[in-house]
């Protein structure tokens, strides 16, 4: 008569010793995972910061490139009028108005938290768009019912905050009923003028803007934007300090991803 075999199980260690390898392999599957997910996060989030800042600075460079146009059948601006120095007000052009809103713009200014910068061109019919894309009506451009003042299209860009309370570039153009969402994560705005004092045409100083004394010599604006992204992204709190332009230093403590995008315009439109 046969025996029956004995079936025997795991032993209270072999079992203990199964669970932490598995607890181990389990740990370390989670850990590759997340690792991934937040490199994953951090690259997407990076790329995000490059697109808003590209687009910032084109934003940026096709309107101010145009200060100081005018049509051919227009009288030069001075330089004054090339920037917005001073309050803004409306024109009538035939019952059109070339400003909708004047309390958006302020004058340009310079601030370590965020510069300001405001220009102005002459619209006709080959340039009659704002920073918004909006139209200056054709009674208010050269040529129209309206005087020179009332050609004028004013462009104004300042950094604030979202509904979301993402830090944005905003933009207020003449046909603007409010500042306009430019560019999401643009923190600080940093503006040099370039000031070209022996008539060469050629920029001798860069300077900020309260240290400009005749807004007729600028011939060129020097940018800089601190562009963050839009999620945090590191797993705890860094800090990092970022230089824009004139030594101007800014020290964040955070979570978030960052990063400096600078570029240089030409007023092609300027001639001393």
């Amino acid at each position: 008569m046969k025996k029956k075999q004995q079936q025997l199980g795991l032993s209270l260690i072999e079992m203990m010793i199964a669970m932490v390898l598995g607890i181990l392999l389990s740990a370390g599957t989670a850990t590759l995972y997340f690792s991934s997910q937040r490199a994953f996060l951090s690259q997407s989030q990076f790329s995000i910061i490059e697109d808003n800042g590209r687009l910032a600075l084109e934003i940026l460079t096709d309107i101010i490139e145009h200060t100081g146009y005018v049509s051919t059948n227009a009288s030069p601006l001075s330089g004054e009028d090339r920037f917005i120095t001073s309050a803004v007000t409306t024109t009538n052009c035939g019952g059109e108005n070339n400003v909708l809103t004047p309390a958006l713009f302020a004058t340009t200014a310079n601030n370590n938290s965020g510069d300001s910068i405001g220009v102005v061109y002459i619209g006709d019919n080959s340039l009659n768009t704002d920073c918004g894309g909006s139209q200056l009506p054709i009674a208010c451009r050269v040529g129209g019912v309206g005087s020179l003042n009332a050609s004028k299209i004013y462009n104004y860009f300042s950094i604030g905050t979202n509904s979301e309370g993402i830090p944005v570039l905003n933009c207020a153009g003449s046909r603007s009923a409010n500042r306009l969402e430019i560019s999401e994560g643009v923190e600080n705005l940093q503006v040099l003028y370039g000031v070209d004092d022996d008539d060469d045409n050629q920029v001798d100083k860069y300077v900020n803007s309260d240290q400009v004394t005749t807004w007729g010599r600028i011939i060129s604006v020097q940018l800089a934007i601190l562009v963050r992204s839009l999620s945090p992204v590191k797993n705890k709190n860094e800090s990092k300090t970022y230089t824009l332009l004139d030594n101007t230093t800014i020290t964040k403590n955070d979570k978030y991803q960052r990063a400096v995008f600078s570029t240089i315009v030409r007023l092609r439109n300027v001639q001393l």
